[in-house]
């Protein structure tokens, strides 16, 4: 078992490469899913660092986001994600929002995936102070930014209370109302894309914990004469989640044709 805690102090103290290889080595990449369970593992680890190494730890997070990374040891380059990943979701645990949006437009998906899920750890130590970087973000013109924001919020238990619930409602709506009013050549880039394809999941988690505001915007989506608002409706009409809403939202799933 690693004892990551010995591996990152050393890290610290400037000798990165041990760590390196210990994450490039547990990474199960290439391969289909990578080690999240390790990725989470060494967030925890990186959030107990001392204040005084603070500086050093956001020096190292910030060499492997880097483009190119900067890394101490040789690691393989169908590895190599890995380790920006995993420093994706440590700035989350080290509150380092910076990083974080940095991290949220990287064009590896899961670099991406992980600082969204790295803000999630922000909102959860300090949802305020958490939705200070999600709110920038949904306020920036990039829809990697938005999508990061999105994907920050829709996460079930972090909406058990109503009122984060509505302030996340709020972003999921904002930035379906952005999508929608992008013109046709840009919903054809690749970023906007994947804000898309974020949106055909988001809306149904905020829905549950929001049901009022969220069945009425599957219901205003499902009726538009505009191609991807309808998609997004039916990707999320199509969520298990939403049967407790079955008979709410009937009306909307004949109009997507799920009926």
């Amino acid at each position: 078992m690693l004892d990551l805690t010995a591996l990152w102090t050393a890290a610290l103290a400037g000798n990165r490469a041990p760590l390196e290889q210990a994450l490039a080595a547990g990474s199960r990449l290439p391969g289909p899913r990578a080690n999240l369970e390790l990725a989470a593992q060494f967030a925890d680890t990186v959030a107990t660092t001392s204040v005084e190494n603070r500086p050093a730890a956001l020096v190292l997070l910030g060499d492997w986001l880097a483009d190119p990374a900067r890394f101490a040891a040789a690691v393989p380059p169908n590895v190599a994600e890995f380790l920006p990943a995993c420093a994706a979701l440590a700035a989350g645990a080290l509150d380092a929002p910076d990083l974080l949006t940095r991290a949220a437009c990287d064009p590896r998906w899961r670099v991406r995936e992980l600082a969204a899920t790295g803000a999630q750890r922000m909102l959860t130590a300090d949802w305020d102070a958490g939705m200070t970087t999600v709110q920038h973000w949904l306020r920036s013109a990039d829809p990697l930014q938005m999508r990061a924001a999105v994907g920050a919020v829709a996460e079930p238990r972090l909406l058990r209370d109503a009122d984060h619930a509505a302030e996340a409602y709020e972003i999921v709506e904002r930035a379906t109302d952005a999508l929608l009013a992008s013109d046709a050549e840009r919903r054809r880039t690749d970023d906007i894309r994947v804000l898309r394809t974020a949106l055909g999941y988001a809306v149904s988690v905020v829905t549950v914990g929001a049901p009022e505001a969220g069945i009425r915007l599957l219901l205003q989506l499902s009726a538009r004469d505009d191609a991807d608002a309808r998609w997004v409706a039916k990707e999320n009409l199509r969520k298990a989640r939403l049967r407790p809403f079955a008979d709410r939202l009937a009306e909307a799933r004949t109009a997507v044709g799920l009926d």
